[in-house]
């Protein structure tokens, strides 16, 4: 009779696998970390809290193999790039909600675990959840089911006191992470690039600490926050939708950070100033962190227009001003600035326009859908023009929001610019870029905007006066003078302009 081969147990796999160098191969490290966690019988063990807090170390290795990757791509994502994130946050909330559970057992008394290896449970869990909220912000990809739900139980926030009194250091640490992530979410993360959104995270982690977290109402209101904890969701602005009654509640205030993003963006308006009257350039030099308290990874443009609009986001919630109408019906669309511009000089291949399914609409902007695959690449921040039919004038949109719930599905949020554009090139004055830029030259919008302004890549406004070339059945040539940027993000800035009388 053959001898039985017997299995393994699970810890004895989970040990030889976790002794093993990780897997270069992220979606077969995430297979594994799967796989084990799922085999693991659920029992009240000390051996299990060994095991998982090592698991989460791996899981926190592969983030910082995906966050690398995230910060160049564009909606949508690779099939791959998708699924790795999205299979990264769903285990992330699997393993923090078994850490959880380590921790839970010990304060009941049900296991017998030292205080600190349970602290490191808790940490350990919490910190999982903060690394997925960054994929989340990076990746389009939608939250899962009781992610914000884990957030809130988590956080170390207890009702009966304000935050910081009488907590330890690594309950502290939990709540400076949870204000982290609460200043993230409501400074709206799905209208950033990846790259602005790795930013955030690493400029909050030198300001997070500042905003408030209480368990009274905040005042002022009108830049205040309710949390109910026993909900899956973020937090929401008392603005838009006051309180419920004779509900456990907690409120969340960023506007102390306000004052620091202001700061910042005062600097470095003041450095750009010099440098433009000095004649240097200074766009693509990188800052001193520890000189000025600004992280890595953006360039001073870059970081001035999105310090502008963390300052307006975290001083007073955005508030939806015209109501929204259901819709569906299909529109052509035109993705990206250099796209239009080949558009409006009849050099564009016809086979770059998509097809897309209008979801809802305002007087003031769009809801759309893919629905025959994207041409191109999509991010918010960037423009796009919209047509339900061929004789209809092109609409001018920027993305204001993006997001994608698959690899193959994307869904933007559109502010109108214009109705009708025209194609330009212009060159400012004492730009290093030796051939004209792409611009588009969007009518006037009365009562909204009653000047005609130009739009064009983000980096091209270096100074007051440009030139600008429009071609048409007559050539028309003209120096400009820009009156100031109304518009900047990290693909596009808009200003207004006059014809200068005194060209140069």
């Amino acid at each position: 009779m053959a001898d039985t081969v017997r299995n393994p147990e699970p810890a004895d796999a989970i040990d030889e696998w976790l002794a093993a160098e990780p897997d270069p191969d992220m979606m077969v490290e995430l297979g594994a970390l799967r796989a084990h966690l799922d085999s693991l019988s659920g029992g009240a063990k000390a051996s299990e809290a060994r095991l998982l807090l090592q698991m989460a170390a791996r899981a926190l290795d592969v983030a910082s193999r995906l966050r690398p990757r995230l910060l160049t791509a564009r909606l949508p994502l690779s099939r791959e790039l998708h699924v790795a994130a999205e299979t990264f946050v769903g285990l992330s909330c699997d393993l923090a909600a078994e850490l959880w559970r380590i921790e839970e057992l010990r304060e009941s008394r049900w296991l017998r675990l030292g205080r600190d290896e349970a602290e490191d449970a808790g940490g350990e869990a919490f910190a999982l959840l903060c690394e997925a909220h960054v994929v989340l912000c990076m990746s389009g990809v939608p939250a899962p089911e009781g992610f914000w739900r884990s957030a809130h139980a988590l956080s170390g926030f207890e009702g009966g006191r304000a935050p910081g009194q009488g907590v330890d250091d690594a309950v502290a640490l939990r709540l400076f992470l949870y204000r982290r992530m609460l200043a993230a979410a409501v400074a709206q993360p799905e209208s950033l690039t990846p790259r602005e959104s790795s930013w955030l995270f690493d400029y909050l982690d030198a300001i997070a600490m500042h905003a408030q977290l209480s368990p009274e109402p905040i005042v002022p209101a009108a830049a205040a926050y309710w949390i109910d904890p026993s909900l899956d969701r973020a937090p929401v602005a008392v603005g838009r939708r006051p309180p419920p009654e004779e509900a456990s509640l907690r409120y969340f205030s960023p506007a102390p950070l306000v004052s620091h993003a202001r700061e910042h963006a005062e600097w470095l308006e003041m450095r750009m100033m010099e440098a433009e009257l000095s004649g240097l350039e200074v766009d693509g030099e990188p800052l001193a962190p520890d000189v000025v308290g600004l992280p890595l990874g953006l360039a001073p443009g870059e970081i001035l227009s999105l310090l502008r609009r963390l300052r307006d986001r975290w001083a007073m919630p955005p508030m939806r001003e015209q109501p929204r109408r259901r819709h569906q019906y299909a529109v052509h669309v035109c993705v990206g600035l250099r796209a239009l511009w080949e558009l409006g000089r009849g050099e564009f291949d016809v086979a770059r326009i998509g097809q897309w399914m209008v979801l809802n609409e305002s007087p003031g902007g769009y809801a759309i859908m893919c629905v025959s695959g994207v041409e191109g690449t999509v991010e918010a921040g960037m423009v796009v023009a919209l047509r339900r039919e061929a004789a209809e004038p092109w609409t001018i949109c920027l993305v204001r929001w993006a997001r994608s719930d698959g690899p193959d599905q994307v869904e933007l949020g559109l502010q109108i610019l214009s109705l009708g554009f025209a194609s330009i090139q212009l060159g400012f004055r004492g730009s290093e870029v030796r051939s004209a830029a792409p611009g588009l030259l969007l009518p006037a919008m009365k009562p909204l905007r009653p000047n005609d302004v130009i739009l064009a890549p983000a980096g091209t406004y270096k100074s007051r006066r440009f030139v600008f070339v429009r071609e048409g059945p007559s050539l028309y040539v003209a120096q400009g003078r820009a009156l100031g940027l109304d518009m900047q993000t990290a693909n596009i800035e808009m200003f207004q302009y006059e014809v200068d009388p005194y060209a140069l």
